[in-house]
């Protein structure tokens, strides 16, 4: 699998943004995440993303900002040297000898190729695009951190996203501990606390993880499913 790093351009940036702003406010916010991370450090862009339902020209005179004062290429470029030379190397050891072999055993096989995008903020997220991407938020880390943890675990996200979670209508809780479970598994990636006490761990165990994972997944969903129809008739 050929993995290529690419830094986005101002429009581009800024048509992230304004997906990450809709998405923020009709779901992440829901889920506990703040928008700082979604946008350049700038006090200007915090005013924006505060803004629910921002009119026309509202948009306009944020994305004016953005594109004439804030964007510059080489914010996107400061962690080119570490991935380059360490994170893409280490996270090709980790896909041929540890998770190739899962998917595999999933029945899930791996993309031709992989991109890593480069832009705004602080965090990652993947899209399944042709090719499948990783959307990684860099301008708000500092040049001696590394983004393995992250790629991988974004990575398998999008291999196990369509043949397994939209599939069995996982809830995004649930999705991110099972993806939390596997890295652990397989790259010792120490988990996300907000999941850690999760309906997940009876069901996402290294047995699970290193055999029929739908089915796991598929039995979690069934019992999830019922607990909290069960919970709603006793509501009522």
């Amino acid at each position: 699998m050929q993995i290529n790093l690419k830094h986005m351009g101002a429009d581009s940036c800024w048509e992230t943004i304004m997906d990450m702003h809709s998405d923020y406010h009709q779901n992440l916010k829901q889920h506990k995440y703040t928008y700082n991370q979604f946008v350049p450090n700038d006090k200007r862009m915090h005013e924006f993303m505060e803004i629910e339902t921002p009119t026309a020209q509202q948009v306009k005179h944020y994305r004016d900002i953005f594109l004439n004062e804030i964007y510059n290429e080489s914010d996107l470029k400061k962690l080119d040297n570490t991935i380059i030379n360490s994170v893409i190397p280490k996270m090709q050891m980790a896909i041929d000898g540890k998770i190739k072999p899962l998917a595999n055993k999933w029945g899930i096989k791996l993309p031709e190729q992989l991109d890593i995008v480069c832009a705004y903020g602080r965090g990652g997220s993947y899209y399944l695009d042709t090719p499948p991407y990783i959307l990684f938020r860099v301008s708000d880390y500092p040049t001696d951190w590394s983004p393995y943890g992250m790629f991988v675990h974004e990575f398998v996200h999008l291999l196990i996203e369509e043949p397994i979670i939209i599939k069995h209508n996982v809830p995004q809780d649930l999705k991110e501990r099972i993806v939390d479970l596997i890295c652990l598994d397989t790259i010792g990636r120490p988990v996300q606390e907000w999941c850690q006490e999760s309906f997940a761990n009876t069901y996402i165990t290294p047995q699970a993880i290193h055999g029929d994972l739908e089915s796991a997944v598929k039995k979690m969903m069934a019992d999830y499913t019922a607990l909290k129809q069960a919970q709603v008739t006793k509501d009522r």
